[in-house]
């Protein structure tokens, strides 16, 4: 199973310290434009999928850590809900189905920082593809992301994890200009309510940062169009010097 994060790990923290949903309704609005099975890689631990599963989407889940799906398999027992969940490799990606709209939420694609991985993993989301199908993959810009990647260590936040618990957590990141990969780490101490450090965890990172004409030649060799680039979640037009994120959408 070829894995750069390791967050079997954390899986049981996860939800603590990744509670956003900036995407949410976007990822919704795409989802009900599509008119049958929709797939979701990298999905963790139901950040997006539950949303999407109780809006009433035909969603399959894909994710190669079994920890963190083990947490999502909970939470769609607990909501009765159906959904096929898959502990598979994305760079090996190997289902039955074809579908009306891929999905790689959270910039998640990164995750994979060999480059001859990347041609292939997008190979495998194309053959996954209904004739009309859609792949919506998001990725970091990188001119922006870079920002906070120096080397120094950063606070990265503090979460309530239970009534006696708080976990506290920072980071450290630097970036080599030759591999175009960042890499680190992510440090979690826990402390009981008297502030007493309790337990203690670290998890490497590693991810590729993508550049926008690097991705745009790699999807169109692999047969790809291009439907929209999105630079946030709003739909904004990309703008190289200012927004956060590339949210490309496309098509067979």
């Amino acid at each position: 199973m070829y894995e750069t994060i390791r967050f079997d790990q954390v899986a049981d923290l996860y939800d603590h310290y990744v509670n956003v949903d900036f995407d949410i309704d976007f990822f919704l609005k795409e989802a009900k434009k599509a008119k049958g099975k929709i797939l979701e890689l990298t999905s963790g631990t139901g950040r997006v999928s539950m949303p999407l599963l109780n809006a009433g989407i035909d969603l399959t889940c894909v994710d190669y850590s079994g920890e963190m799906l083990a947490v999502l398999k909970k939470k769609i027992e607990k909501s009765g809900l159906n959904c096929q969940v898959h502990n598979m490799d994305i760079t090996e990606l190997s289902l039955e189905n074809k579908y009306d709209l891929i999905l790689i939420p959270f910039n998640s694609l990164s995750e994979i920082t060999e480059k001859r991985k990347h041609k292939k993993t997008l190979e495998g989301v194309y053959n996954h593809l209904t004739e009309t199908g859609v792949f919506i993959c998001t990725l970091h810009n990188p001119k922006i992301r870079l920002k906070t990647i120096d080397g120094t260590l950063r606070h990265m936040g503090k979460y309530q994890i239970s009534n006696d618990r708080t976990l506290i957590m920072q980071y450290i990141f630097n970036y080599s200009d030759k591999s175009q990969i960042v890499s680190g780490l992510q440090f979690y101490e826990i402390y009981d309510n008297n502030n007493n450090l309790i337990g203690k965890r670290y998890l490497d990172v590693n991810f590729y940062l993508f550049q926008k004409k690097e991705f745009e030649e790699l999807i169109k060799l692999v047969g790809y169009q291009i439907i929209d680039l999105y630079g946030d979640y709003s739909y904004s037009r990309f703008d190289e010097e200012t927004s956060p994120y590339m949210i490309w959408k496309l098509k067979r």
